[in-house]
């Protein structure tokens, strides 16, 4: 990490979904919202690209087993559910912006139920 630089980077970390915690509990449909309003709001609220990926993110099982032995760029299918947030900016900047989304994501990785 270069501080001293005001080049923008790329700054990129893994949030690993509870899913093994809480088996019953639909995070990906909490955090997608309805049609995918919810994770767009947070994505333009933080400044940040987040994706769910891993074992799970797919809609299609049969497909995503497909996709799983072809790897390549199915190659996260076989870690577990997790969600990756990106930002491309300065360094203080896009930390800053990360922390405003884990804050943010807390609030839709912590099941409720009714």
């Amino acid at each position: 990490l270069e501080l001293h630089h005001n080049n923008p980077q790329s700054v990129k970390i893994q949030i690993r979904i509870p899913v093994k915690e809480h088996p019953k509990f639909n995070f990906v449909g909490k955090l997608l919202g309805p049609k995918g309003v919810t994770l767009r709001r947070l994505q333009e609220e933080t400044g940040t690209k987040m994706s769910i990926l891993g074992r799970g993110s797919m809609r299609d099982k049969a497909k995503e087993e497909e996709c799983r032995k072809e790897g390549g760029k199915f190659a996260h299918l076989n870690l577990d559910l997790h969600l990756m947030v990106e930002c491309f900016a300065e360094a203080t900047e896009a930390y800053g912006r990360i922390s405003h989304a884990i804050t943010e994501l807390k609030k839709y990785l912590v099941p409720v139920s009714n």
